[in-house]
């Protein structure tokens, strides 16, 4: 978190780093520009993102006991690349209806979240059907290649420009939340995060197993419902701002 506010691809001395955060008169303008409108909004995204895939690899891993278990292995991030897909592959990076029109980041973003909101929904309700963990993270898998072809068709058809740019937004960016947008980014990912903190009971009566929990009085459908909310939530928001990060919920 230093180091970005630190370094970057224009140098700026610690001491003026310092005054563009403590809002001094005398901060060179320039330098205060690019600390609290650039830097200032790309670390704290970059933070918020690392705690918002790691809690929801450690809530994944803990229900279904399984250390393979992730935002990505149940579709979710899959959902988002979809949705992104049918926006820059499919619609030509913009959402019109009959009296409106959304495009560039802004339409990017709208479909990164639908398509994570999407496959969410599906969970949710498989959820109220299959009462298994592992068929539900089996289905999640299923789901998740189900998308991941779909995302193959629409590079068949897809222009050289669109394919470019799908191709940027899956390598990630944390520099994609402007200093206006922080704010929603920050309270929806803080919700996620504090929704996971209520579930820290019943997840520590399910790592005995699933009858030790219902035993003790967990209700085991509400509680994997939340799960998969809380989730869905926090992967939905760092994806469609961030793109594709994998890895992190895996590794914790």
């Amino acid at each position: 978190f230093g180091m970005n506010l630190l370094w970057g691809s224009v140098h700026i001395p610690a001491n003026e780093v310092a005054n563009a955060l403590l809002g001094n008169a005398d901060a060179n303008p320039t330098y205060s520009y690019i600390v609290l409108q650039s830097r200032i909004p790309q670390a704290i995204t970059a933070l918020l993102t690392g705690a918002a895939l790691a809690v929801s690899g450690l809530l994944l891993q803990t229900a279904f006991h399984n250390p393979l278990a992730g935002p990505s292995i149940l579709g979710i991030t899959t959902g988002a690349n979809l949705g992104v897909a049918l926006v820059m592959l499919g619609l030509g990076g913009t959402i019109a209806g009959s009296s409106f029109a959304i495009s560039g980041y802004l339409a990017v973003v709208l479909g990164a979240f639908v398509g994570s909101l999407l496959i969410m929904g599906i969970l949710l309700v498989l959820s109220t059907i299959l009462k298994n963990n592992l068929m539900l993270l089996i289905t999640g898998i299923l789901i998740s290649y189900l998308a991941s072809s779909a995302i193959a068709l629409l590079n068949l058809s897809a222009t050289k420009e669109g394919l470019h740019g799908f191709t940027l937004w899956g390598m990630g960016d944390f520099g994609g939340v402007s200093l206006s947008q922080l704010p929603f980014f920050c309270i929806v990912t803080l919700v996620g995060i504090v929704l996971s903190v209520c579930l820290i009971k019943p997840l520590n009566a399910l790592q005995l197993g699933e009858n030790y929990a219902g035993n003790l009085g967990v209700n085991l459908t509400r509680t994997r419902n939340v799960l998969l909310l809380t989730t869905g939530i926090l992967t939905a928001i760092t994806t469609a701002f961030c793109g594709p990060v994998s890895f992190i919920g895996l590794a914790v």
